[in-house]
């Protein structure tokens, strides 16, 4: 009975006591960022029907065109539809990475989407539509006009009067300026996209396509008074795109537009082509990427110091560092300078920080001792000064030890510190999961 009960008061009291873990020191990294929504603006222009037909397309969405190049085919009596219904081997058949793609995009869309947010099921709607209009060009072009002229299938062939960058995608908003841009611009209010796809029946004069005639283009997002404040002086900026998981540098110019409301404006000169289909564009503004050793925040602690004037600092013979200490804290006064060993917990520009030893300690420095700076009689320092540091314990040898961290960026559960700091921590490293659980010079069983 008595082995009994032991038996159960060690396993309660192992299941209720509050268990130690330790985690093990790797690099990481904490990026900081401000989503907002923008609008594209491109210097591009909508390119209507020369005359009614089916249409048919030789360019791929996103795709560069060089002038005199052909674009599309009109064919007026329908003929050509005909034979294209009668020949699908001539359309592209989608491959299994573009149905893979089809696919992840869908599984995206249906993770993130929200009612508050429904327009996104419409933008989801008209990208996928442009996607299948990329895949499904026809193939062989220059065979089949040798084809259908042998058939006796007449039909227009219609260029681009200048190159650029091909896209199906039209809403009327090609002609969108910097400085025409409005709060109503983000409302998105009647906003709708038109994408005419292959093999539709198109009047003349309907824009069938726009054609995108430069590299450089910008997006312009709504600048509230506290945003405006924060980027006022700021000329370069990382962006990142969510969508396509892309980070690039632009340039940031905060404006007021012909409403007289301030709005932001970000310049690009790269990734156009993968944009081009879409006009209103979700990013982030990177403000921060550090990178450095990620530690948990419930691992670090804090320790009081004191803190001596690193001029004050000397070495022994037999190159140990510490002090020279002239009056003990009692009021005794020593008949010569003696030499005090400390350990240099941390060194910054003005002070060395040294622990704060027991009261029974007679080796160590104590607050209210005297130190003489070395090779003078006149230049003294009252230790006393206690200065808290924050660091981790480190359990490498089996009991908790502190090691000071330098802290470059936080937030609610990581912490990034810098690397290879004196008495710090490095990969690899374990450390106290909860520092609050352990006191300095406990042993841990890991």
């Amino acid at each position: 009975m008595i082995i009994f009960l032991y038996i159960v008061f060690s396993v309660y009291s192992y299941a209720t006591r509050s268990q130690i873990r330790y985690y093990e020191v790797l690099e990481g990294g904490i990026v900081r960022q401000e989503q907002y929504t923008g609008v594209a603006i491109r210097e591009e222009k909508a390119v209507n029907a020369s005359s009614s037909g089916y249409i048919h397309y030789y360019i791929q969405e996103g795709h560069r065109v060089p002038a005199g190049a052909n674009v599309y085919t009109v064919d007026e009596t329908g003929a050509l539809e005909s034979y294209l219904k009668d020949h699908p081997e001539l359309t592209t058949e989608l491959t299994g990475e573009q149905l893979a793609d089809i696919r992840y995009r869908l599984s995206q869309f249906s993770q993130t989407f929200k009612n508050d947010n429904f327009s996104e099921l419409y933008n989801t709607k008209y990208s996928l539509d442009a996607s299948a209009l990329e895949y499904s060009s026809i193939s062989g072009a220059q065979d089949l006009d040798k084809i259908l002229q042998q058939l006796g299938i007449n039909y227009a062939r219609v260029s681009s009067d200048e190159g650029g960058v091909v896209s199906y995608v039209v809403d009327g908003l090609e002609g969108l300026t910097d400085k025409a841009v409005t709060k109503d611009t983000f409302a998105m209010s009647g906003y709708k996209q038109n994408i005419t796809k292959p093999g539709a029946l198109v009047e003349a004069g309907t824009p069938v396509y726009k054609l995108i005639t430069s590299a450089n283009w910008s997006i312009v997002f709504p600048c509230d008074e506290e945003t405006r404040q924060k980027y006022q002086d700021t000329k370069k900026i990382k962006v990142h795109f969510t969508d396509k998981d892309l980070t690039v540098n632009a340039s940031l110019d905060i404006y007021t537009a012909d409403d007289g409301k301030n709005y932001g404006k970000i310049t690009l000169n790269q990734l156009m082509e993968e944009f081009c289909a879409n006009r209103y564009i979700q990013f982030e503004i990177v403000t921060s990427d550090q990178k450095g050793l990620k530690i948990p925040a419930t691992s670090v602690t804090k320790k009081d110091f004191m803190i001596v004037p690193k001029d004050f600092m000397a070495q022994n013979e037999e190159g140990n560092s510490g002090f020279y200490r002239t009056r003990k804290a009692d009021g005794s006064t020593l008949e010569s300078a003696e030499f005090v060993p400390e350990e240099i917990y941390r060194i910054d520009d003005q002070y060395c920080y040294i622990d704060v030893p027991d009261s029974k300690d007679t080796t160590s420095l104590h607050a209210g001792d005297v130190i003489v700076r070395k090779g003078t009689t006149d230049q003294t320092y009252a230790v006393g000064p206690v200065k808290s540091i924050e660091g981790v314990y480190n359990i490498n040898k089996g009991y908790c030890i502190f090691r000071q961290i330098v802290p470059m960026e936080k937030n609610n559960e990581y912490i990034v510190v810098a690397e290879n700091t004196d008495y710090g921590i490095s990969v690899y490293d374990h450390i106290v999961l909860d520092a609050s659980l352990v006191k300095e010079g406990q042993l841990i069983y890991q």
